[in-house]
């Protein structure tokens, strides 16, 4: 651990030309609610790679399907991998995304971009690497080995409780959580629908590249963005008939039933950000 720590601090003291690889690793599980019931814990796994004047949070396995999907190649060897698992009948095999979203920080110039989705949409919008006004305790606790103390703030809706180890010198998070003297290892929203919980630290060199299929997200800000997803929500298949200019796209029972409503109301689960309401 401490060798690590040690690699780590050479990192961040180093000042590279131009930041293009990772100094550390760290991998994460993020926790959600299922927007469909409302109760359902879900999870993906994603990966923060970081150094001193950069950082990108995301799901590994959805940027590996992004990569091929940039490419002829890459779509017909998806395809392929498609093909393999409907006629093998193992449809867990079908690749799938897990996470949808990116976040890119510069810390060079305080901003940072979040990609996501909303129904069909790609979307993209570019805000200030937050200052969250965060107030340390002297609770604390063990997480991977490191001695972590508690920290909390309220930040866009929500009140959140972080453990941040001050023997990672990385002021930094998963997700957008920034600014603690110290590697954020834990996260929780109050209620714990959503929080993130690091599974493994590591040191690493990794390119921190661009975001695959980038062009292909549309630029907006972060309340147009949430207040577009939270109106497809609403009405999913009015959105999705509209779109593709029909009104015989429909969800039903087994009995045949229409399905009106596909997810719950923001009353029930609502986004990470709740502050667009």
């Amino acid at each position: 651990m401490k060798k690590l720590i040690s690699s780590i601090i050479e990192c961040l003291i180093a000042v590279a030309v131009m930041a293009q690889t990772a100094d550390i690793e760290v991998s994460y599980v993020a926790h959600y609610p299922n927007l469909r019931d409302g109760k359902t814990d879900l999870t993906s796994q994603y990966i923060l790679l970081s150094n001193s004047t950069q950082s990108k949070f995301f799901s590994p396995v959805t940027e590996y399907l992004d990569s091929l999907n940039s490419t002829p190649e890459g779509k017909a060897k998806l395809k392929e991998m498609q093909r393999s698992a409907l006629a093998s009948g193992d449809f867990d095999k079908i690749p799938r995304p897990d996470g949808t979203m990116y976040v890119v920080k510069s810390f060079a110039n305080g901003k940072q971009k979040h990609y996501d989705t909303s129904g069909l949409e790609k979307y993209v919008y570019e805000e200030s690497v937050p200052s969250q006004d965060w107030q340390t305790t002297d609770s604390s606790k063990v997480i991977l080995g490191y001695e972590c103390f508690m920290a909390t703030t309220d930040y866009h809706g929500r009140k959140w409780i972080a453990w941040f180890s001050p023997e990672i010198p990385v002021q930094n998070g998963p997700w957008k959580f920034d600014g603690l003297p110290g590697l954020i290892l834990e996260v929780s929203a109050d209620g714990n629908q959503y929080g993130f919980i690091a599974t493994g630290i590591q040191q690493s060199a990794k390119p921190i590249g661009p975001v695959y299929l980038s062009n292909e997200y549309e630029s907006t800000d972060r309340i147009n963005y949430l207040k577009t997803k939270r109106a497809f929500m609403d009405n999913p298949l009015g959105k999705i008939n509209a779109q593709f200019g029909t009104d015989n796209i429909k969800v039903t029972t087994s009995d045949g039933e229409d399905i009106k409503q596909l997810f719950v109301p923001a009353s029930v689960a609502d986004f990470i950000e709740t502050d667009y309401h």
